[in-house]
């Protein structure tokens, strides 16, 4: 019996007339490219409408690669039939916002299954809320870093700012122009440790919203390199109140 893989997927690029070139994060074996031929012909089994990005999928690999080539799959099915998040406005800016946040940051050829498991169950949960999720990209951001290896150090105190470039809070602003300062500090402080009904719920004014999203952008950019011409979070900035 063939083993099922199971995947979500990262980016979609279309190749050909007809084929689509697909980046997965498996749970069990991390990044893997597929071709899936034939995606956009009528009748298609592998249907394009499958791979779309961020969607919860499962399937069989079909043969095993060779080095430098594209694998393939098939008997590929959705596991999470999305309710809200491809139809609500905030939530596809918030999608758009995910998929670019993991496609750039999101290299590693080994099994994460922390990753993988975090990455699930924040979509499941923001596609099943009615409201309040406008922290939610706030909450996913800053938990990523902590599955990347650069969460932020738990020792803020009041009027401390936060400085990026070593990912703790301090007393002193640095020298350099990579800092928060002690108000966005305080705001960041606050989502440190929460789980993410908790960190929903925290108040804060769009303002207040929209600059510390623009913070962490740039600390993703100090410490994830592959974070270069990032842009959908300019997108996300203009629909999220």
């Amino acid at each position: 019996m063939d083993d099922k893989t199971e995947g979500i997927v990262l980016q979609s690029i279309r190749y050909g007339d007809t084929s689509l070139i697909v980046r997965v994060f498996t749970r069990n074996f991390g990044l893997k490219s597929y071709m899936v031929k034939g995606a956009f012909n009528r009748g298609a089994k592998n249907r394009a409408a499958l791979f779309q990005n961020l969607s919860l999928i499962q399937y069989v690999e079909a043969g095993k690669p060779n080095k430098g080539t594209l694998g393939y799959l098939k008997d590929v099915q959705l596991t999470t039939v999305y309710q809200s998040l491809p139809f609500v406005m905030n939530k596809s800016a918030i999608l758009m916002y995910v998929s670019e946040l993991l496609s750039k940051t999101i290299t590693e050829q080994e099994q994460n299954t922390a990753l993988y498991d975090f990455i699930v169950k924040s979509l499941q949960w923001l596609d099943i809320v009615e409201q309040g999720y406008a922290n939610f990209p706030l909450f996913f951001t800053l938990e990523l870093t902590r599955h990347l290896g650069f969460y932020p150090k738990a020792n803020h105190e009041a009027g401390f700012c936060f400085d990026m470039m070593e990912g703790t809070f301090a007393r002193d602003y640095p020298v350099h122009p990579y800092y928060l300062d002690a108000e966005s500090a305080r705001l960041l402080a606050r989502f440190i440790g929460t789980g993410i009904d908790e960190a929903c719920r925290l108040p804060m004014r769009v303002s207040q919203r929209r600059e510390l999203l623009d913070g962490l952008i740039v600390f993703m950019r100090l410490h994830a390199p592959v974070m270069k011409d990032f842009r959908s979070h300019e997108v996300l900035k203009a629909v999220l109140e």
